[in-house]
């Protein structure tokens, strides 16, 4: 039987147009108790069907009326979805289907949160409650007086019920109600497997999870349409646009994971409301906003985007989806102190070893990031227009931005201290040799040695470190500019020295010279 399109409605009272759909007269009765849960735009809108209801209404949450009628058709497609499901009857999931469906839970928490899961008491006292709902003892549940098995399931359905009614939905599926008491045991004893897991993680332990084979995958019934994958989007991307080979690999196992999520790879079928699905689900399970927006949304939007301008999907749909969040004060990163600056400098002065003697000083004397400095080569260090410069450039290695190509005047305490006799000695990268390279290595070799310095710097026993909001390398950044204001040289110099971008159009006309950054740089005391 077809469903009645609706239209976009005004509601009394509200300018917000409303999604009215009539519920199909051969349903009527069927559907009382159903759980629905309705894309609208960036959210997910839950209902449940009572004896009473003749129709659905919900709002579009928009006043635009083009959107109104893109929003209406996105959850009138999974209106159909959910009323064909009912006439054929809530079915009775397998023991097979059940655990392959509490193992997509499992894997969308625990591969989604491995890599960074945050502190140990956070996952502990989830398992807490976990644990009493378990014994019927969480939520409303707790207070009622019911027979212990029937508060047991009530409680647990209050515990994880969201988390099966995502995974149902995913796969537009209505089950009996035996079905649903044992999926929410299932998915319960998933997400106590992915807690201990996490909890393992934070406290260091990456030995492999022998639990996780367990589950199933979900038996399909008939095959699937090929569709437009979405790692070979991203692969597409990636092919085109080259970024750094650590991005490569951590931004397709977060495809990976959306994909895991989703329950099959078909970028065609992505709408906006499953990837903010995915979204909340990232924040409920405690990611943090930055990783959320900048490393597993951001790898989406990049695969999607690609998809579009390639003409292989029609639209972006994790264009614009992002967690909203506000830096709080304490969060800042700080630049090193006169007595910070000065311990490691003069440490660094007395050592042998070229990246720890050099790179520490050349972020002090420019504010460049570290990577910029790990890089450089012997033919960067250059004289132009009778100036001894830097040549940052491409051709070294990765960059943030095209604004990070540059070239930067030698600070007069890096000649003083030696600098360009070692530089005009090497050939090549100045700080690694690229024939010790491994041949099966990922991460860039200068990475490397970015992270060595940092680590040297972090064995001086000074407050560095995330919890002391400064990073052993980029404090420097912040400190250079922080002298460059005290020195009284003007942010666009400034800007031009570090490789920041004007942030406004009106700041970007015009070009600093060499001549006015080495007479600016010249001014800033470094230690």
């Amino acid at each position: 039987m077809a469903l009645q399109m609706p239209r976009p409605m005004k509601r009394k009272g509200t300018s917000h147009h409303q999604l009215v759909q009539r519920l199909p007269a051969d349903i009527l009765g069927k559907a009382t108790g159903l759980r629905l849960t309705i894309p609208i735009g960036d959210i997910s809108v839950h209902k449940v069907i009572s004896a009473k209801d003749r129709d659905i209404r919900v709002s579009l949450r928009t006043r635009d009326p083009q959107e109104a009628k893109a929003r209406q058709a996105q959850a009138v497609a999974y209106l159909e979805a959910v009323w064909r499901s009912v006439r054929e009857g809530p079915r009775r999931l397998t023991h097979k289907e059940t655990l392959a469906l509490a193992g997509e839970v499992y894997r969308a928490l625990a591969e989604t949160l491995e890599d960074d899961p945050g502190e140990a008491a956070k996952w502990a006292y989830i398992e807490a409650d976990n644990a009493r709902a378990e014994m019927g003892q969480y939520g409303r549940a707790a207070l009622t007086i019911l027979p212990e098995e029937e508060k047991r399931a009530r409680s647990i359905e209050e515990r994880v019920g969201g988390f099966s009614d995502g995974s149902l939905a995913r796969r537009g599926l209505v089950i009996d109600r035996d079905s649903r008491t044992r999926l929410n045991e299932q998915v319960l004893t998933a997400l106590r497997q992915a807690n201990l897991l996490l909890m393992a993680r934070a406290g260091g332990d990456y030995t492999p999870d022998p639990q996780a084979a367990r589950f199933p995958s979900f038996p399909e019934t008939k095959p699937e349409t090929k569709g437009v994958s979405l790692l070979n989007l991203f692969d597409g991307y990636a092919k085109e646009r080259r970024p750094a080979q650590s991005t490569v690999d951590q931004w397709r196992k977060h495809c990976e994971t959306f994909i895991a999520f989703m329950g099959k790879d078909d970028a065609g079928q992505v709408v906006k409301a499953d990837v903010v699905r995915w979204k909340d689900s990232l924040v409920a399970a405690g990611g943090a906003p930055k990783t959320i927006n900048d490393a597993k949304l951001a790898a989406l939007r990049v695969a999607f985007d690609w998809g579009v301008k390639n003409v292989h999907i029609a639209s972006n749909p994790a264009a614009g989806v992002a967690v909203a969040h506000r830096k709080r004060p304490d969060e800042r990163m700080l630049g090193f102190t006169d007595a910070e600056a000065a311990t490691i400098l003069k440490a660094a002065s007395e050592s042998t070893r070229p990246p720890i003697r050099w790179v520490p000083l050349l972020c002090a004397a420019t504010g460049a990031r570290v990577g910029e400095m790990t890089q450089l080569r012997g033919e960067d260090v250059i004289v132009q227009d009778g100036i001894h410069a830097l040549r940052i450039t491409a051709e070294a290695g990765s960059l943030k931005n095209l604004g990070s190509e540059r070239v930067i005047p030698i600070h007069p305490a890096l000649i003083e201290a030696g600098f360009l006799a070692f530089a005009g000695s090497q050939k090549g990268p100045l700080f690694y040799n690229p024939t010790r390279r491994r041949t099966d290595a990922k991460k860039p070799p200068h990475k490397v040695v970015s992270k060595n310095v940092a680590a040297w710097v972090q064995g001086l026993g000074l407050d560095v470190g995330r919890a002391h909001r400064k990073d052993p390398s980029h404090a420097w950044r912040h400190r250079f500019k922080t002298l460059a204001r005290a020195a009284g040289i003007g942010d666009s110099v400034a800007d031009a020295i570090v490789g920041h971008a004007p942030d406004t159009v009106a700041k970007a006309y015009g070009t600093v010279t060499l001549q006015t950054m080495k007479d600016a740089i010249e001014r800033i005391t470094i230690y």
